[in-house]
């Protein structure tokens, strides 16, 4: 009797689980972890002559069914047998595909337009024999639900326009977070750094090596068995000594909006740019997006137009002479019209914009081929103008020297290299970049420009940033536009730090600026409000992120990004003791350096510098330092001592007087004698005094003080 009870709770339990479908006629209502198999099973052939349909269903409504192919064959020859599935549950339903020989579904399922969710398929063999069949399994799912995967936060943080900036072999933290429609349960967050490394995890860290771009992709994967899921990127580029050239993660528009305007309120439309690829696709694209590492050029990122390719402006300078762009490539009539120039491979990117502030401005670098060190570049120069037009039409060009209405060129701006020409507002000239050297590909470079002008806040106003070749094709060049400089109003700036080399001293206000002055602002320091502060413009005395959120009526509200202020340890001069040495003629030799130590204090010497100078003013420009052993050429002579931190930043200064008197003689004198009086006690008063001439001799009394002791 129990062995008959345990074959019956056998049998009932092996029928229980027991869901896969066998190829039949029928309809079947399955999900995991069944399967499907030919009419054989698991481990037998189909069978000769069959033609048979079957129609599996998802178990609950809203669901869909997915059969995953995972072994398919069947026999070929004149009348191979063949599988049909049916998008429904019956043969009349749209026809998904026709399967045979070795070539099967894969992973195929009912479409979104398939109410039933069911799959149909039929299976017809010939008489002529058979083979192995198939195996899939049966996955019941639900329409993918929206997944927004975002990355969160990096270490190092973004820059202002949304990329990450490294050195070789730097780590990057990345954590990341997913919106999901439905649930996220269980979702799995998967990263591919683009460098053939990847990583499982919300966050997330890897080591870049060789310099280059990576583009670093999230995935979020929820349970679904069609793998529904979520992506975000982001740009991490390594960089080395070279500015590293992009052309593929912005669009003209992002290049504007985001990279170079940094205004949370601008309003910003009508973008066109205009380069060698809207001529022919067979001629250079010269708009991208350049970074670097900050330290072997100026900028860290930003804008770059070149009258070439854009991509053949990184560094290092091996590349040969650019001079890319043919005569398809037409110029611009408004460069040549301000410049009376001919222009060639015109670049240009124009859009309009309306400043809430009232005045503009952004900082730039002009670069070239015809910066050659020779006279090249006393004859030719390409042309470039910032063109700036307000609701009345009126043109000015922004592109020029500080305090003129000259052009910026190369012929304008050039050291005296001895060629055929002198130099030429030599101050503006940033550096020439030697051959294999870096941080780019042109020949040479001005120094940072900015340009700038007044504006009408609340006016209309078009600006077109423009750049071509004068008068051919050859001979390239390129400006470089710094990302964020283009304040519209709203911004603060960049950070005030000690290593940029921006830091104000201990002691010392920072004015920060929103330039909103019709705006309400609430202003914080370390995300705690600063009480009374509504204006646009706060000082500042103490380190701290700081930034404000401010409101324009009828216009925007917006907030600026966060500033960080950092303060340098001021310097202070501690009084000094006057010098003074006897000297025979009034002139002597001083260790101006024994005042060093009350001068610093407790000042840190690793710190604080100090040098002496013959004159306050010497001492404030830090210009004549004095030996430490100076020779004095007047009695008394003010000596004036600078003390200054490392970046001679920090300044301040005291004085102290050396002093050298003339050596004294004592001149031998009589004894003084008295005769005792009446008490013949020993004692009487005697005048010291009346020995004061004798003992100076002839040395002046003015000059000399004489006094007594007992020892």
């Amino acid at each position: 009797m129990k062995k008959t009870l345990y074959l019956i709770i056998f049998l009932i339990s092996t029928i229980g689980f027991a869901q896969d479908i066998l190829m039949q006629n029928g309809t079947f209502t399955r999900c995991a972890p069944d399967k499907f198999y030919d009419s054989g099973g698991e481990f037998a052939n189909y069978g000769d002559d069959e033609n048979l349909v079957t129609t599996i269903c998802p178990q609950n409504a809203n669901e869909f069914i997915i059969l995953d192919f995972t072994l398919f064959t069947t026999q070929l020859g004149a009348q191979p047998d063949v599988m049909y599935i049916y998008d429904g549950d019956d043969v009349t339903a749209p026809l998904l595909g026709t399967f045979q020989g070795t070539a099967g579904p894969g992973n195929i399922s009912a479409t979104e337009d398939n109410a039933s969710g069911c799959l149909t398929i039929e299976f017809v063999s010939n008489g002529s024999g058979n083979i192995n069949g198939w195996e899939a399994d049966i996955l019941c799912a639900t329409p993918c639900q929206d997944i927004m995967a975002s990355i969160d936060n990096t270490i190092p943080a973004l820059n202002a326009a949304g990329v990450v900036g490294i050195l070789p072999f730097q780590s990057v933290d990345f954590s990341a977070s997913a919106l999901f429609s439905v649930d996220g349960t269980d979702a799995t967050y998967n990263w591919d750094f683009g460098d053939t490394n990847t990583a499982t995890g919300a966050n997330v860290t890897n080591i870049f090596g060789a310099a280059g771009t990576y583009t670093v992709t999230l995935t979020v994967t929820d349970t679904n068995p069609q793998g529904c899921s979520g992506t975000a990127t982001v740009t991490v580029f390594v960089l080395g000594q070279n500015v590293v050239i992009d052309q593929e993660t912005f669009t003209p528009e992002q290049l504007i909006e985001d990279v170079l305007i940094d205004s949370p309120c601008a309003s910003v439309s009508n973008i066109v740019a205009v380069t060698g690829i809207n001529y022919s696709v067979d001629e250079p694209n010269g708009i991208g997006y350049f970074v670097s590492n900050g330290i072997d050029f100026p900028f860290e990122d930003g804008l770059l137009l070149t009258s070439g390719d854009a991509s053949e402006a990184r560094g290092p300078n091996n590349n040969g002479t650019l001079s890319d762009g043919s005569g398809v490539w037409p110029g611009d009539p408004d460069l040549n019209s301000e410049l009376g120039v001919d222009s060639h491979n015109a670049t240009y990117i124009q859009f309009d914009f309306t400043p809430l502030a009232d005045s503009i401005s952004f900082e730039f670098l002009m670069a070239s081929e015809e910066y050659d060190m020779g006279g090249f570049e006393c004859t030719y120069s390409d042309a470039f103008a910032f063109l700036l037009t307000d609701a009345a039409g009126n043109v000015s060009n922004l592109a020029v020297l500080p305090g003129s209405t000259t052009p910026i060129l190369v012929t304008n701006i050039h050291p005296d290299n001895g060629a055929t020409c002198g130099g030429i507002n030599e101050r503006y000239f940033g550096a020439y970049t030697p051959n294999n050297g870096s941080p780019i590909a042109f020949d040479g470079r001005t120094s940072v420009f900015t340009a700038q002008s007044a504006v009408v806040p609340g006016e209309n106003y078009t600006i077109k940033l423009v750049i071509g070749d004068d008068r051919d094709n050859a001979f390239d060049s390129g400006v470089f536009i710094k990302a964020g400089s283009f304040n519209l109003g709203g911004s603060l700036g960049d950070d005030i730090t000690i290593e940029a080399g921006t830091a104000a001293c201990d002691g010392s206000g920072v004015v920060l600026d929103t330039r909103l002055e019709l705006a309400t602002h609430v202003w914080y320091k370390d995300d705690v409000i600063i009480p009374g502060e509504v204006s646009s413009t706060i000082t500042v005395t103490e380190p701290g992120v700081y930034y404000a959120d401010f409101e324009l009526e009828s216009v925007c509200t917006g907030s600026a990004e966060p500033i960080l202020v950092e303060f340098r340890t001021g310097a202070t001069a501690n009084p000094a003791p006057n010098l003074v040495v006897c000297s025979s003629t009034g002139i002597e030799e001083f260790d101006l350096s024994v005042n060093d130590d009350d001068i610093l204090g407790d000042q840190d010497p690793t710190v604080f510098s100090i040098s002496y100078h013959l004159t306050e003013q010497d001492a404030l420009d830090n210009v004549n330092a004095l030996p430490s052993l100076y020779t004095n050429v007047t009695s008394p002579q003010t000596i004036w001592a600078r003390l200054a931190d490392v970046s001679q930043i920090c300044v301040d200064i005291t004085s102290f007087s050396l002093s050298s008197a003339l050596q004294p003689t004592i001149n031998p004198v009589s004894d003084l004698e008295l005769c005792d009086d009446e008490s013949n006690d020993g004692f009487a008063t005697f005048d010291l005094s009346s020995q004061t001439l004798a003992i100076l001799g002839t040395q002046s009394a003015t000059d000399f003080t004489v006094t007594y002791h007992l020892s």
